[in-house]
């Protein structure tokens, strides 16, 4: 009955049951990963916090890496199956699971992630330029802080040569962050928003902007917005979640294999400057934007003619 009533209801109510689902999670995922880490690491919770802030030691990364994978399935994967479960007769239709990519709309996505690389480049060296009044210093001051806290707990995560480290990485920074927070923000957060201001442009900013901010790193904010947009776009315009999956997770993959041979000194850090200022080379992030444009037309030209061939898809 309370199924019944909650999915006749309106957008904004079912928005906010889903944000109480997200909340409840969240708890429950917290004093599960300190019942947890007291059971397996040996830290109780009077000890958690100091012992989260030794980088240097081994044990602290498993540690950190053992909760951030209790987050990533409790926050952001559990939560929108539960929410489609109460709002949709079908969950796996409500998100999007349904419809399989075929092997062109593939190729699309992993090609716009790989030329959006100067661009997204461009947009952070811009990112990190900005600069807040004097009246918001201690605002700017506590960004910079977890900003920093942020870049060290990545650079400790993802600093390694040893290949089994490689494949944990994988798992914690591409697998489970391209499933989950393509459900929440993209499955769930965008498709709600569309229903409320029914307009899907605005829907896909909207979601864009909120998963940006949630990652609290923000001079990371423009190109991690820019990135949301095109995932929202790619779910739009395919009416499948699995591109937008496939992107987050080619996306983030690209960065933890990057990182590994960067440590192992196969390569040097020359992808990370495509694009910018500092080798002169900022005309690539125009050439970027340019082949965006082509791919993300191409990929919505398919959709419109898959929907005239088969109207039941549109």
């Amino acid at each position: 009955m309370y199924r019944e009533s909650l999915r006749e209801s309106k957008p904004s109510n079912q928005l906010f049951f889903a944000l109480l689902v997200i909340v409840i999670c969240a708890l429950a995922v917290m004093i599960l990963s300190v019942a947890l880490v007291w059971l397996f690491f040996g830290v109780n919770p009077s000890q958690l916090g100091a012992a989260m802030q030794d980088l240097s030691n081994p044990n602290t990364i498993s540690l950190l890496k053992f909760i951030q994978i209790l987050q990533a399935i409790g926050v952001f994967i559990l939560p929108p199956f539960i929410v489609a479960w109460f709002l949709h007769p079908n969950p796996r239709q409500f998100l999007h699971f349904q419809i399989r990519p075929d092997l062109i709309s593939i190729i699309f996505v992993v090609a716009i992630v790989m030329v959006s690389n100067p661009l997204i480049n461009w947009l952070t060296e811009i990112n990190s330029k900005l600069s807040f009044p004097s009246w918001l210093k201690a605002i700017e001051i506590w960004m910079q802080n977890s900003e920093n806290q942020a870049n060290q707990i990545t650079e400790a995560f993802l600093s390694t040569t040893s290949v089994s480290s490689l494949l944990i990485n994988l798992g914690m920074v591409a697998i489970l962050p391209a499933i989950g927070e393509e459900l929440l923000f993209r499955g769930i957060v965008q498709q709600l928003f569309k229903k409320i201001l029914k307009n899907a442009h605005i829907a896909i900013w909207v979601s864009a902007i909120i998963f940006s901010a949630v990652h609290l790193q923000f001079y990371g904010f423009l190109p991690r917005m820019l990135l949301g947009a095109m995932f929202g776009y790619m779910l739009e315009w395919s009416g499948t979640i699995w591109l937008p999956i496939l992107a987050h997770f080619v996306n983030n993959a690209t960065a933890v294999i990057g990182y590994f041979l960067m440590h192992k000194e196969v390569i040097g850090n020359q992808i990370e400057k495509a694009g910018t200022s500092s080798d002169e080379s900022s005309y690539l992030a125009a050439i970027s934007l340019t082949l965006l444009i082509f791919f993300f037309r191409a990929l919505y030209l398919k959709r419109i003619k898959q929907n005239d061939e088969n109207p039941i898809l549109g």
